[in-house]
């Protein structure tokens, strides 16, 4: 019986979660979300929504983070919407916990970066990551997370941080969600020197080679 509570509170939870808002005006009819199914265009996603699925999940604090850094919830529900779908990587309430005095301690546009670089821009599936080994764009659009295999787990790294999927909270079409063990931090962009500054650089060094051969 509890199991079937369970899995019957699951499927509630991804129905709300993809169900279309109420629509405003009178004119609307109410079999909206249904057409937007069979059109091929996924519902949008509430933001309560979203956070009770997260909450339910067993990262409630993660998804208060999302909730309150403008932006985030936004993006997320966007890819939720697109043809691809999201991937969430939810970091549980111990990691976010221990994390928290280090995220407040960001500036605005840091705290944006981290939330987002635990977004993958494709719904993965619960198969596809039992077999896959790829590194994958997060959501910020710069940096990317390595994913692999070790002693039976799904291991999420970057070069700052590493983290284990420790659950999968829901494995849809359009919305794939994992619990991990830990914060994963994005490279400090400060720190990475670009193509363009590297090749710089080089070209310098050169310069100086150069210089130093006419001269002798």
């Amino acid at each position: 019986m509890a199991s079937l509570a369970g899995a019957a509170l699951a499927s509630c939870s991804i129905l709300l979660l993809l169900l279309v808002p109420c629509a405003q005006g009178q004119g609307q009819s109410p079999e909206a979300p249904e057409e937007a199914w069979a059109e091929g265009q996924p519902p949008e996603a509430s933001e309560d929504a979203l956070t009770m699925l997260l909450s339910e999940g067993g990262c409630g604090a993660f998804a208060g983070l999302v909730a309150a850094t403008a932006g985030v919830g936004d993006a997320f529900r966007e890819h939720i919407g697109s043809d691809l779908g999201l991937t969430i990587l939810c970091p549980d309430d111990e990691a976010v916990g221990t994390f928290i005095p280090r995220f407040h301690s960001l500036n605005v546009d840091e705290q944006v970066a981290v939330l987002l670089y635990h977004g993958l821009t494709m719904a993965y599936s619960e198969e596809l990551l039992s077999w896959v080994h790829w590194e994958e764009l997060t959501l910020d659009g710069v940096q990317m997370l390595t994913m692999r295999h070790h002693s039976g787990r799904v291991i999420v790294s970057s070069s700052r941080s590493e983290a284990r999927i420790t659950k999968t909270v829901v494995d849809d079409d359009h919305l794939a969600v994992y619990l991990i063990d830990a914060v994963l931090i994005p490279a400090d962009p400060k720190r990475q020197i670009s193509f363009w500054g590297v090749l710089a650089l080089i070209v310098f060094l050169l310069v100086l080679v150069v210089v130093g051969v006419v001269a002798s």
